[in-house]
């Protein structure tokens, strides 16, 4: 097994909590408000590169919350922070490609603008 695959496998020390609200709920949020607000100000191809952070940030969420679901006192809880994680990681890429196409054929503002 090679040194990212260990990286990546090892058991984690962060509390369950903060890796799934804080890391996977919270900051997410924020990210995905930042780039939603940015869809009618940005160009495609900057727009296609908030996206991939966005997925590259779900993805390493997912490694974090999966690593560190044994870091709580019920182990039932982090069963369902990996399975929740595991959706919202599949939501988030699903809804990242269709933003991106939309944003292609962006002709009319898909949301009205709050300011």
């Amino acid at each position: 097994m090679n040194k990212l695959q260990e990286a990546l496998n090892a058991p984690g020390d962060t509390p369950l909590w903060i890796a799934f609200w804080l890391y996977g709920v919270a900051i997410s949020h924020v990210l995905f408000g930042s780039i939603m607000l940015a869809f009618n100000q940005v160009a495609t191809p900057q727009f296609g590169v908030l996206l991939l952070v966005f997925v590259a940030y779900t993805a390493w969420v997912l490694n974090v919350v999966w690593r560190n679901a044994d870091n709580v006192g019920e182990p039932i809880y982090g069963q369902i922070a990996r399975f929740l994680t595991v959706a919202w990681s599949i939501n988030a890429v699903l809804v990242s490609g269709f933003l991106f196409l939309s944003h292609l054929n962006a002709v009319t503002k898909p949301f009205p603008a709050l300011f």
